[in-house]
């Protein structure tokens, strides 16, 4: 006879709350029970921290998310004493600041469920709030590549991956953290296989599409590279070479320009940018082939020859080290359709 328990889930919602995977946590979790009979039932119900509803508007029942999104409450922080899973969703976060432990209320009432057994959870960069604890001081964690150098700035005993989709970490692995935005549905097919069956895990994910980002992150991340140094020196070679990489041997007319002996200019870029300049011209190299492959139908070849190599089997292999795809692979990926394309 299947296990015809109920599994209460707290779904946090503060003001940075990414209403897109609230509601979608709230709707799938909860759909199990109608989607796939006697088995485990869901039930999600969202809490807000009595912090936020302190400042809401009268009434007390309805917060407004940074977007503008009318939220309404189902429970307050203070009323739920047991739960068996606290998830923690995406957060929208519009500035490149963090408050230290923006919600004191909540920082003490996840440490409190863990402490009573339950199983925690965060989304994307719900991972913020989840590291306020300190429960993931010493262990590996994950959450969107865009905030990699926020968090790590804001909790530095954490060895953040941001290579992991879905992990499993914490004090005896109760904490389950998933990646950038959409991999809040790799966390709701493992929490459904986990408390039901992976049968009802696919049967949700098919009626869904929900997909399981197994590719990692890799192929998401836009190279975002340090211009705010404060080495002019430097700083003029990552302008030049953004025009330039194309060319043959770049760095080495970037480094006559900058009036740099090789070993300085080699020395004083890496000390810049966080990168070495071979590593620096080919991140920039497969940026350009991706958007190459995103926009045109340009024959992969002429592409690699294109972005700066001439041998299309090394470029091939440099892009899939850098992206963990091929670029054809990348191409069926992200190549959206196009309305004014002739069909």
């Amino acid at each position: 006879m299947p296990d015809q328990r109920t599994i209460h889930v707290s779904l946090v919602a503060t003001p940075e709350v990414d209403v897109s995977a609230l509601g979608g946590l709230h709707g799938v979790l909860n759909s199990v029970a109608h989607m796939v009979p006697d088995t485990v039932s869901f039930r999600a119900n969202v809490v807000v921290p009595d912090s936020v509803l302190e400042c809401a508007e009268p009434g007390g029942n309805i917060i407004t998310n940074v977007m503008g999104m009318p939220l309404p409450m189902q429970t307050r922080l203070s009323k739920v004493d047991q739960t068996d899973v606290l998830i923690i969703p995406s957060l929208y976060l519009l500035t490149s600041n963090w408050p230290r432990d923006p919600y004191p209320d909540l920082t003490e009432w996840i440490r409190r469920m863990h402490q009573r057994g339950s199983l925690i959870c965060s989304a994307c960069t719900g991972a913020m709030l989840l590291a306020e604890t300190g429960l993931l001081d010493d262990h590996e964690a994950t959450q969107h590549w865009a905030f990699e150098a926020l968090f790590r700035e804001h909790f530095p005993r954490v060895r953040l991956n941001i290579d992991k989709v879905l992990l499993i970490t914490g004090a005896s692995n109760r904490i389950i953290m998933s990646g950038a935005s959409a991999a809040w549905h790799d966390l709701v097919l493992y929490l459904i296989a986990r408390y039901s069956s992976p049968q009802a895990a696919r049967v949700i994910a098919k009626f869904f599409l929900l997909n399981s980002h197994t590719d990692g992150q890799a192929p998401y991340i836009i190279f975002q590279d340090n211009r705010q140094h404060g080495d002019g020196v430097i700083l003029a070679a990552q302008q030049w070479l953004q025009a330039h990489s194309h060319l043959p041997r770049p760095l080495k007319q970037a480094q006559q320009n900058s009036g740099l002996s090789a070993r300085t200019f080699s020395r004083r870029f890496c000390q810049a940018t966080g990168l070495s300049p071979i590593h620096y011209v080919q991140q920039l190299r497969i940026t350009q082939a991706k958007s190459e492959l995103e926009e045109t139908d340009t024959p992969v070849d002429e592409i690699s020859w294109r972005v700066g190599y001439e041998d299309p089997a090394f470029f091939r292999r440099l892009f899939k080290r850098i992206t963990g795809m091929t670029p054809k692979m990348y191409r069926r990926k992200f190549q959206l359709p196009d309305p004014g394309r002739s069909r």
